[in-house]
């Protein structure tokens, strides 16, 4: 009888290895093949290879990517923000003096996901500084996380099986496909979005500006307008991010250079155009001096300077480009200014020699008593694009709706 019983268990044991080892062999070379590719920094293992740095798809999980830059290297500093940032900030200019410098921006980041990679990345890194863009709106938008982003399969997050996430980062179908697309991108030798600083610096719109302009930049003027019309209210979980971010730095002795990235006239105009109720953007200046100012008091051997680049400068009036042109020198649609803009910007903040003289005058130095002087500047900025940019002015109200028709 026992031998019988055994006879019957040989043949299920051995189906059972026939499949077991097979599945597992897969498991194995998928495993390595995310490591040694290591498609979104987050695998990173003694065998992973440095050839793929400059074809990683991070443009396709852009939170876990970057986290994974943060956690993959030494950095010196980062640079935070959104999208204005991740396109504009240059963490290889010369002038960083051979400082390793991290662009770890989010595209539609908001404030509380700049606290969260910053935290991130100082927990694994000794940071000297951070530059930390503010977007204007953002600190009135009631999202906190950005819905559909990745945030939450990040290990940004700090909800859901930490553990879980680390496996499927080394042996996850989802990296394996990353990995397929870094591989195929090696093959044929295109370039990911990302360098290996986490700059986004290809595989931008194509579209003509002004195409830009109408269909994606003039769509979001409208939705932040209408959305502001609804309420103005600061949302108190972004001020405590605010809050976070400077008692982090403060906490860790980072220096934080702080700004409020610019738009293009063309954009502030459709804004006004769209009847934003606070089109200075009076609400958001106010309430991020009033924590700087806070801050300080408490602490009174703490300085941090908030730049402003928001307004109707020369720089930000740039005339749009003919119709079949791609983007201007600076500008490559209405929110996101181009690397030579973002040179001037850090320039300024950092206090390097500014490399190109039309911007010796960029931006202010926001303090809480500048702050009416700085709103009846900007506001009147707007009459005086009107007349000395009458024809690009013209073109913005003519074409405010055409989002619309699609």
């Amino acid at each position: 009888m026992t031998a019988g019983l055994r006879s019957t268990a040989q043949p299920g044991k051995r189906y059972f290895l026939g499949f077991i080892l097979p599945v597992g062999a897969i498991l194995l070379l998928i495993a390595f093949l995310n490591t040694w590719v290591n498609p979104l920094w987050v695998a990173t293992t003694p065998w992973s290879s440095h050839s793929f740095d400059e074809y990683k798809p991070l443009h396709k999980a852009l939170r876990t990517g970057k986290a994974g830059l943060a956690r993959s290297f030494e950095w010196d500093g980062v640079m935070l923000g959104s999208s204005r940032v991740d396109i504009g900030f240059d963490p290889t200019l010369p002038e960083w003096s051979g400082r390793r410098v991290a662009n770890l921006a989010l595209r539609g980041g908001t404030l509380c996901e700049h606290e969260a990679m910053l935290r991130f990345a100082a927990e694994r890194n000794r940071l000297e500084f951070a530059v930390l863009g503010v977007d204007l709106a953002d600190l009135t938008s009631p999202n906190n996380i950005t819905p559909g982003t990745g945030f939450e399969e990040s290990p940004l997050a700090t909800s859901g099986d930490r553990l879980e996430r680390e496996i499927r980062y080394i042996s996850g179908v989802s990296t394996f496909v990353d990995t397929v697309k870094c591989l195929n991108y090696f093959r044929e030798k295109r370039p990911g979005a990302y360098t290996p600083q986490g700059q986004w610096v290809r595989l931008l719109d194509k579209r003509p500006m002004r195409k830009v302009l109408q269909f994606e930049s003039f769509k979001w003027a409208d939705h932040f307008a209408a959305q502001r019309r609804k309420s103005i209210e600061v949302n108190p979980k972004k001020i405590e991010a605010l809050r976070g971010i400077l008692r982090l730095c403060r906490e860790k002795n980072i220096h934080l250079y702080l700004c409020i990235p610019p738009n293009h006239a063309a954009y502030l105009s459709a804004m006004r155009l769209n009847g934003d109720p606070d089109p200075a953007f009076r609400v958001d200046r106010s309430h991020i001096l009033a924590v700087l100012a806070e801050e300080q008091a408490a602490h009174p051997g703490t300085q941090v300077d908030l730049w402003d680049f928001n307004d109707f400068h020369p720089l930000n009036c740039e005339p749009l480009p003919a119709p079949t042109e791609q983007h201007t020198y600076f500008w490559a649609d209405g929110t996101h200014a181009l690397p030579p803009l973002g040179h001037i910007m850090l320039a300024r903040m950092l206090g390097w020699p500014v490399p190109d003289a039309r911007g010796a005058d960029y931006g202010v130095k926001l303090t809480p008593g500048d702050l009416e002087a700085r709103l009846r500047q900007i506001d009147g900025g707007y009459p005086r694009y009107q007349a000395e940019h009458a024809d690009d002015f013209g073109w913005v109200r003519e074409h405010l709706r055409d989002f619309e028709k699609r």
